[in-house]
């Protein structure tokens, strides 16, 4: 089977998670995964994982919920951030597929931030944005569903990945789109500006599709408006909505 990851709106960790989830829900009841997943994340603070089909204008979809107790302003650190994931992979007895793809994500996310902040090594990062439970939710659960859905060893293609533009408050300011994280991620990567003004690439989408993709195809390959031929698998959508533009990452199989 070749699997197609259609990235032109951009990738977030809750788009590609919902995407899963979707394709995952055609023949199962997802309401246990769920509360396996919301078990993980609750490692580091009480977290409620949930979904809801929308409707956007290529088709439904689902968008991911995830809700949590406000932790302390403690900074979380890059060494504590896998000992959480090492504590949540524990919980759930995970297998070394599971385990080897949600360390290798995390590992590419600090990685980056190291860069950007020039520490010595990963485990003095200080993270902001991905310190919260929300990104143990989108590497856990998206690890989890490759696996589930036997995705690892399918050829698995990528499109070009849209960044948006313009700029976004976040922890350390207002910064210009792609942020500093996804620009360090993305420098070998096919991927393009707009189309529309925003983020449309964070780091935790960059970072599991880097995982996850063995073929990226280039921008002459899949233009902006080409349809992909196939059949449609799944549809994660993201939480914002533009009037000219949809919002949605798709998965097919083509």
């Amino acid at each position: 089977m070749t699997i197609l990851l259609d990235l032109r709106s951009g990738v977030s960790g809750d788009m590609l998670l919902g995407a899963l989830l979707d394709m995952y829900s055609k023949k199962n009841d997802p309401e246990h995964l769920l509360g396996i997943i919301s078990e993980c994340a609750s490692v580091m603070s009480p977290t409620t994982v949930s979904m809801e089909r929308v409707d956007r204008s290529t088709g439904p979809a689902v968008r991911l919920l995830v809700d949590w107790e406000p932790m302390d302003d403690a900074e979380m650190t890059g060494s504590s951030m896998m000992e959480h994931l090492e504590k949540a992979l524990s919980v759930i007895s995970a297998n070394d597929r599971v385990a080897r793809m949600a360390g290798r994500v995390l590992r590419t996310i600090l990685s980056a931030e190291m860069v950007v902040h020039n520490r010595r090594t990963p485990e003095e990062v200080h993270l902001h944005e991905t310190g919260t439970p929300d990104t143990l939710v989108d590497v856990l659960g998206c690890s989890l569903l490759f696996d589930i859905l036997e995705l690892d060893g399918e050829w698995v293609y990528g499109t070009p990945i849209s960044l948006g533009m313009g700029w976004v408050e976040i922890e350390h300011g207002r910064m210009e789109v792609p942020v500093p994280a996804v620009r360090n991620m993305i420098r070998s990567l096919p991927a393009r500006t707009g189309p529309v003004e925003g983020e449309l690439a964070t780091p935790t989408g960059v970072a599991l599709v880097s995982a996850m993709v063995e073929i990226w195809m280039d921008h002459g390959e899949m233009g902006d408006t080409e349809r992909v031929k196939g059949k449609l698998l799944g549809c994660g959508a993201g939480s914002r909505e533009y009037r000219e533009f949809t919002n949605v990452l798709s998965i097919w199989e083509t």
